[in-house]
């Protein structure tokens, strides 16, 4: 069994709206001219508006059974990042689309599944936020253990993504203590993210193919090799993803028990051309 240590106490969750600069072209295929690495991350763009805003509905779902202050402050702070994430997606997802990928047909499809997704028990919700909330922290890690992966990046989409990967490892941890609270259920918790995480890799495969048939673009063998050493090589971001998942399905897990605050302390120090974007 693992314990939950206190490495999220000290953390502020701390909403920050940027000013991005999604109007200035971008190659269309901005992962070094890699249609299958740029497509998974345009369709994980995808995914975000709607996705984060479901986050904060399975969390609200709550609301009037927390009394606990610290909780509460921490709920504000993370549905403050949510909403500012689904906001700027949606600027990066339209700038997608501008280049003429289907976008909003991939949106429209989402608005189906997320109905569908609020039609469960509020607990397979919170259960599904806790998996795909970890998911999104150790992509997070990835991200910025290995900046360099985004050299070749557009430099709005990177800054971007640094700038969501900082805030998604702050809140980490708020649905996983609300889930902890008031359901607790492990076998629920471990079973829900296996079907999430096939559900996950499903959708995002078939919004690959989406993208890359309107474009009428089929992968060099290249590109093949190049993406297969991106996500599955000794340093690649999937793999790295693989060994966060393991660690979701110990006993008694909580998501702190992943030390990742050295990452986003000082991040501004860091990533000086991300913090200057800061509007409040």
């Amino acid at each position: 069994m693992t314990h939950a240590n206190n490495n999220s106490e000290s953390i502020d969750i701390k909403p920050r709206r940027m000013a991005f600069d999604t109007e200035t072209p971008m190659k269309k295929y901005t992962f070094n001219n890699n249609s299958l690495v740029s497509t998974f991350f345009y369709a994980l763009s995808a995914l975000f508006p709607d996705g984060e805003r479901f986050f904060i509905h399975s969390v609200r779902n709550f609301k009037d059974d927390i009394t606990d202050e610290k909780m509460k402050a921490d709920i504000k702070g993370f549905i403050g990042q949510e909403a500012h994430h689904g906001i700027s997606h949606e600027a990066l997802n339209k700038a997608i689309g501008d280049m003429g990928f289907p976008m909003q047909a991939i949106t429209d499809r989402l608005h189906k599944r997320v109905a569908f997704l609020k039609t469960l028990s509020r607990e397979r919700q919170l259960a599904l936020t806790v998996a795909m909330e970890h998911f999104t922290a150790s992509l997070a890690e990835f991200l910025l253990k290995n900046p360099e992966a985004m050299d070749t990046v557009d430099p709005t989409v990177r800054k971007m993504m640094l700038w969501h990967a900082v805030e998604e490892i702050e809140h980490k941890a708020v649905a996983f203590d609300v889930y902890r609270a008031f359901v607790n259920k492990e076998f629920m918790r471990k079973r829900i993210m296996v079907v999430a995480v096939g559900g996950l890799f499903c959708r995002l495969a078939y919004y690959q193919f989406l993208l890359l048939k309107s474009d009428r673009h089929f992968p060099s063998w290249r590109e093949w090799k190049e993406a297969t050493q991106f996500f599955w090589g000794k340093k690649g971001i999937l793999r790295d993803n693989v060994k966060g998942l393991r660690e979701f399905f110990h006993t008694g897990f909580h998501p702190s028990d992943i030390d990742q605050n050295y990452l986003i302390n000082d991040w501004e120090k860091r990533h000086p051309d991300v913090a200057e974007l800061q509007v409040g």
